[in-house]
């Protein structure tokens, strides 16, 4: 008897508790741009921007010749060498309200990766779900654009 009245304080409070409404409000969600080169915020350009410098260096990493930067622009230089790297072309995104441009060229007879491809390779790392740079990652190439 002494428990079964112990079990119903404890119901009533937690009854009493659940009717409450909350101390405070949840905090209003944060946008974020549906296109990764988009960014609606300046932390989101800021991650972007980080996200973009991550892709340049492991690009750089697998092979493919040093970008240099000029402004917001960076890109492959003209006086590179010639190789199966398609050459870069990015120009950064400003603070807020505006898009990360991305293009790539492939300067040799044939390239590892194609412009569509390297741009879904760069957008997965925008997303900040970075993919390999070879044709055969499946994950990121069977990914929406």
């Amino acid at each position: 008897m002494h428990r079964l009245f112990w079990l119903l304080v404890v119901l009533a409070l937690l009854a009493g508790c659940a009717g409450q409404s909350p101390v405070s409000e949840p905090p209003a969600p944060v946008a974020i741009a549906v296109d990764p080169q988009q960014c609606l915020t300046r932390a989101e350009c800021t991650t972007k921007l980080s996200r973009t410098l991550l892709f340049i260096f492991d690009y750089a990493e697998a092979g493919a010749p040093l970008v240099q930067r000029e402004g917001r622009l960076l890109f492959t230089p003209a006086d590179a060498p010639v190789s199966d790297w398609p050459a870069l072309y990015i120009r950064l995104a400003e603070a807020e309200q505006s898009a990360f441009a991305f293009n790539a060229q492939c300067r040799a007879t044939a390239c590892r990766l194609t412009a569509v491809q390297l741009l879904q390779v760069y957008r997965s790392y925008l997303r900040g779900q970075p993919c390999e740079f070879h044709a055969d990652a499946r994950p990121c190439f069977n990914k929406a654009k």
